[in-house]
């Protein structure tokens, strides 16, 4: 069962709202939003359905890489994905900020997930199991 289902509903600022100016959602481009599974509405920036945990992502922020959600976390009412990349983006990530990624076959833990909003997917499509 999806975690996250379309709602008839999307989200628009008020003229005077502080966060017009950043066009974080505006009237020309309303802010889908879905219902959890608690049925409380929240919103999406990215195109189409949220990935679901398992889902094979590419992601264009902080580099371009791949790799398959986690877990959901949503803040400021935006649902946002940990991201586990794949181990030959770790490097690469590891110059961005992302501190020592493990190296391929090393234990992870919760803090080596790379945290993503929609806005920074480049699509997204299901692991072959």
């Amino acid at each position: 069962m999806a975690r996250f289902k379309r709602s008839e509903y999307d989200g628009v600022l008020k003229e005077d709202s502080p966060y017009h100016s950043h066009q974080i959602v505006s009237e020309r481009h309303p802010t889908p939003l879905f219902l959890d599974n608690d049925e409380n509405l929240v919103m999406w920036s990215g195109d189409g359905d949220i990935p679901e945990v398992g889902d094979k992502v590419e992601m264009n922020t902080p580099i371009r890489y791949e790799g398959v959600v986690q877990s959901h976390f949503v803040e400021f009412g935006y649902v946002g994905m940990r991201v586990l990349p794949y181990p030959e983006y770790h490097k690469a990530l590891s110059q961005q900020g992302y501190g020592n990624l493990p190296e391929a076959g090393k234990k992870w833990t919760k803090e080596d997930v790379v945290y993503n909003y929609g806005v920074d997917i480049y699509k997204g499509d299901k692991v072959d199991s």
